[in-house]
């Protein structure tokens, strides 16, 4: 007869419910902090791409006296690939491109790779890397955000050859005015 007497151990309903939402409540925080994190480090790429680039665009200026696709330069026209590979192999003192150096192509290489714009959201990822090249404009910093913000957003960077400034090429309504002075 004592076994009947015996109270047993576990949770009644009530208690269950209320660990269920418990963690679903810290469950729905942890991701919406995931999602803004996501963000952030989109933007310290996109800090870290653009000073990168930046960089190597003033240390190419300052071995050739110009900047890449200017009316100095071998590639004047604004050749797309010519201007990566000016960035990423050796170049010799017009801009002409080797894969190896010599003592004629004794200059960079600036970067090791060609960088990808982190907020680009096509489906293709190579257009994250494709660079829209403007060798005729020679606008101040805020006047290329706005030329920018109006464009179509279809690639990875927007250069402008005259003033070196490199933008990334996000367009239409997903620019942020923030991301020009990263």
């Amino acid at each position: 007869m004592k076994h009947f007497l015996k109270k047993e151990k576990g949770f009644s309903l009530v208690e269950l419910l209320i660990v269920i939402g418990i963690i679903g409540i810290l469950s729905t925080i942890v991701i919406m902090n995931m999602r803004g994190s996501e963000t952030g480090a989109k933007e310290t790429k996109l800090k870290a791409n653009l000073a990168n680039l930046r960089q190597a665009l003033f240390a190419y200026n300052s071995d050739h006296g110009f900047f890449p696709c200017t009316t100095n330069d071998r590639n004047f026209k604004g050749n797309e690939q010519t201007f990566k590979r000016q960035l990423t192999w050796y170049t010799d003192a017009d801009g002409k491109t080797s894969a190896k150096r010599t003592d004629d192509y004794r200059f960079g290489p600036y970067l090791q790779e060609f960088p990808s714009n982190p907020f680009y959201k096509g489906t293709n990822a190579a257009k994250g890397e494709e660079v829209v090249i403007d060798t005729k404009g020679d606008q101040i910093l805020e006047d290329l955000k706005d030329k920018v913000a109006k464009g179509n957003g279809e690639n990875g960077w927007y250069y402008q050859a005259k003033s070196g400034n490199i933008l990334p090429n996000l367009g239409g309504s997903t620019f942020s005015d923030e991301y020009c002075y990263f």
